[in-house]
């Protein structure tokens, strides 16, 4: 298999590092809902984010079932919440968010931390790394993954 030529402009892209085929584990992070720990996805295609039903109850939270969500998920197929509920997360042992999150039926994590809650708290996703890094520059190594 050949060398694709550059064009004008282009410059060859810096591998850190570099396994065809491999597989990566999701990027999940581990902390407190209220004073249970948790282990929580962070998803930048998750619009919204969504607390475990199961949890929910076992930590204690209101679930208002009032207010509930359809979303669209992997293949178009329709997911709709139980309800809401407002819960506190805490990060890196001290970093602290209150937020209106959706309940909803989860499976492998506790909560996935969507946009909604990535993007105001400024958030960025090291990949490479295995971080999540806050605007200070604080960084939480991801679950299950270690420095390159």
């Amino acid at each position: 298999m050949g060398v694709p030529d550059l064009l004008p402009g282009e410059s060859r892209g810096y591998w850190k590092y570099h396994a065809p085929g491999k597989w990566f584990r999701q990027a999940k992070v581990g902390g407190k809902i209220d004073i249970d720990k948790a282990t929580m996805l962070l998803d930048s295609d998750a619009e919204v984010s969504i607390l475990d039903t199961a949890f929910a109850r076992k930590v204690g939270c209101h679930i208002d079932r009032s207010q509930i969500q359809d979303c669209v998920g992997i293949g178009e197929n329709v997911y709709t919440t139980n309800g809401r509920a407002r819960i506190k997360i805490t990060l890196a042992g001290c970093r602290v968010y209150c937020l209106d999150i959706w309940v909803g039926d989860l499976a492998g994590q506790d909560a996935i931390l969507g946009m909604d809650f990535m993007v105001p708290a400024g958030v960025r996703l090291d990949l490479a790394d295995g971080t999540m890094c806050f605007p200070d520059e604080m960084r939480i190594q991801l679950s299950g993954r270690r420095p390159l």
